[in-house]
């Protein structure tokens, strides 16, 4: 006879839209206590009424989120999902939509960090960050959001590092093309895309786990992988193509 699997308190930002509410629905499913942060009142309301506890809050100011994540009694996996994206054309480099994606995805992320560390210092717990594929190549129209993205997979492996001292164990997710809101501004191909629910199950397999990096769909992240590490002409040309209007 197998034992139930353990249950546990689980905080998720960006837990209205997309990736981040399907996980929120399946942990609730699994029975585990989950904490879902985020700022639509009425996505706030459904999972409220599905049984999650609700924190309508902006990750963006330091000082509020830190006050409410030390209201809560206990964290013992952070799913830092909160994030946004928007595309620069060129020969037009608009500094500000560069530094707004690259401030939101930053900003929240360690913000969100700031105020779980403690409850996961404590629990022994794990910090889950959400990556790209896109920080494996550079894309066309993808400055502001790849770099940010490139920011957080430094951060996450380096916190791989300096946390585990604490026991505070980190991975990082890097996800191919998931169907979501934000992907509906896509006016490129997205091969190999995934449902929210497909992602859902990739992270929870993961974590579960214990993977340091969980990507997926290995279709698609392991070329992406492999294509970085080939001569810059290379890689160039099948960004092009990929990012052609």
């Amino acid at each position: 006879m197998t034992n139930a699997p353990e249950k546990q308190h689980i905080l998720i930002t960006g837990a209205t839209s997309g990736i981040g509410k399907q996980l929120v629905k399946d942990y609730l499913l699994d029975g585990h206590h989950v904490h879902a942060v985020g700022r639509d009142d009425e996505a706030l309301a459904e999972l409220k009424a599905l049984g999650a506890e609700t924190i309508d809050l902006d990750l963006m100011d330091r000082e509020k989120v830190i006050a409410a994540f030390d209201k809560i009694s206990q964290i013992d996996v952070a799913i830092c999902g909160a994030g946004m994206c928007e595309y620069l054309d060129m020969p037009n480099f608009d500094s500000s939509v560069f530094m707004k994606v690259m401030s939101v995805n930053m900003g929240t992320l360690s913000h969100a960090i700031e105020g779980v560390l403690p409850k996961l210092i404590a629990s022994k717990g794990r910090l889950v960050g959400i990556g790209s594929a896109s920080a494996y190549v550079p894309f066309a129209r993808a400055e502001a959001y790849g770099s940010s993205k490139a920011a957080i997979h430094y951060l996450m492996k380096t916190l791989q590092i300096s946390l585990a001292p604490q026991g505070v164990s980190v991975s990082l997710v890097v996800p191919g093309f998931v169907e979501t809101p934000m992907t509906k501004q896509n006016d490129f191909p997205m091969p190999f895309i995934q449902t929210p629910k497909q992602a859902s199950q990739a992270i929870r397999d993961g974590i579960a786990s214990g993977h340091d990096v969980i990507e997926f769909p290995k279709k698609l992240t392991l070329p992406l992988k492999a294509l970085g590490t080939l001569p810059d002409l290379v890689w160039q040309r099948v960004s092009e193509k990929m990012n052609k209007k």
